[in-house]
């Protein structure tokens, strides 16, 4: 069996191939359903300790109900993000000091043990080689930030993470090729093939040569044409949202009195609160103060209490979810309320498909410009590619999907697997470069 392991800004999984015959994704098994996917998440409890005196750690669905269960802790995701940001080296987690790698590695051993093969699958782990996916560019952070020149720094953080988690023989593949391998399975003939694939922090294009052909090909390398990014893709899309629907009710444009002056609410607060997982950066005692005292002199104390609530109870994620919700609704349906309430927090707001695109043409535009770049150095019309396959999560807006018709026709685009894909894809890597 080969193994291919994604993980993922916001899901992972993991996905075996036999020498022949199709590809299967491992199930993941949390209480009584059974998923396909394992939330790259984790949350740390107070008070709970492992057997080796560390802060003890929730991963995947597990973190989730913790959060939900509303005990005091602290809530941890969009990990991959930070693999690129020499800045980020560790946390202090109530006592317990974790490295970034420590952190993926615990997520990556959460699902492991999640699977129904978890023994069985730690010693194939720990024996065989394991493909794992890489974004074309990698971002500095989880805001987005260009990285050039530090994609060898985060792959190696990238491998140390694995082998801290038991897998000790990682190679890497590009997620967007990975995709191309999904895809590829079920040709009959040979074709120049577009993949995009959007994460959560990274939208990822490679032009390559995939079909029966290829098969044969120990080094898809050299089937690659051209490969390219850009850091933004589903965490940028719900930052917008935040921006639009959700901090202009907690106080976004509004001033306080201070002495003979009124003054405008920190906006540097609300550029954090598009990421709802930084909220947490935010819960320190100089902002609670500083929110404490402008409340009262605020022309909107109730949405500086309500923007106190969020940080103070950690409730970013339910926030999150929400906009995450809202967003996914849109993908089906002309317009969509989202509704979000927490203590003090009472939002509804009404969102169209059409403000919402126009709320991301930025980062559409950035997609366009990094496509039209990739097309031009590869010196490839767009009339000379047989087929795009789109893949991820936000590969289901339909502007983002526009991008790609106005410049290939609707007729050229392809999906399937859009959670998954990359996964499956991995797996068939590892079986073509390794079957002897």
């Amino acid at each position: 069996m080969f193994i291919g392991l994604d993980f993922g800004t916001t899901n992972s999984a993991i996905a075996l191939a036999p020498t022949q015959g199709a590809v299967s994704l491992i199930p993941i098994r949390y209480r009584n359903e059974e998923l396909s996917t394992f939330r790259s998440i984790l949350y740390f409890e107070e008070g709970e300790r492992d057997q080796n005196g560390r802060s003890r750690a929730f991963a995947g669905p597990a973190a989730i109900d913790a959060y939900l269960e509303g005990a005091d802790g602290r809530l941890i995701q969009s990990i991959k993000s930070y693999l690129a940001n020499p800045d980020f080296t560790s946390t202090n987690i109530y006592g317990s000091r974790f490295t970034l790698e420590n952190l993926i590695g615990i997520v990556v051993a959460g699902l492991v043990d999640a699977t129904p093969y978890a023994g069985e699958l730690v010693d194939r782990l720990r024996q065989s080689p394991v493909v794992v996916g890489r974004p074309a560019r990698f971002v500095r952070n989880s805001l987005g930030q260009a990285s050039d020149g530090v994609d060898d720094f985060a792959v190696k953080r990238l491998a140390e993470a694995m082998k801290g988690a038991g897998l000790p023989d990682v190679h890497f593949e590009f997620e967007p090729v990975a995709a191309a391998f999904a895809y590829e399975e079920a040709l009959t003939r040979d074709e120049l093939v577009l993949i995009g694939d959007f994460g959560g922090g990274t939208s990822d294009f490679c032009l390559l040569h995939v079909g029966p052909a290829m098969h044969e090909v120990k080094n898809r390398a050299e089937t690659i044409i051209a490969v390219s990014g850009v850091g933004l893709a589903g965490d940028a899309f719900d930052a917008r949202i935040v921006e639009h629907c959700i901090a202009p009710q907690l106080g976004k444009g509004t001033f306080y009195r201070s002495g003979d002056k009124d003054l405008p609410t920190p906006s540097w607060i609300y550029d954090s609160l598009k990421r709802w997982h930084q909220l947490s950066f935010l819960n320190t005692y100089k902002t609670r103060k500083m929110l404490q005292d402008i409340g009262p002199v605020s022309d909107e104390p109730d949405q500086i209490a309500a923007l106190l609530h969020l940080i103070e109870e950690n409730r970013g994620f339910d926030m999150y979810r929400a906009v995450e919700s809202a967003k996914v609704r849109l993908s089906n349906d002309d317009r969509t309320r989202l509704t979000f309430r927490s203590g003090l927090i009472d939002i509804e707001s009404d969102v169209t498909r059409g403000a919402f695109a126009q709320w991301i043409a930025p980062e559409l535009a950035e997609i366009a410009n990094c496509i039209d770049r990739l097309l031009e150095e590869a010196g490839t019309p767009p009339d000379k590619i047989d087929r795009v396959f789109l893949t991820g999560g936000s590969s289901f807006i339909p502007a983002v999907r526009d991008v790609f018709a106005r410049r290939f026709g609707q007729d050229k685009l392809a999906g399937g697997g859009e959670l998954t894909s990359v996964a499956t894809g991995l797996a068939l890597s590892a079986r073509q470069r390794f079957m002897a």
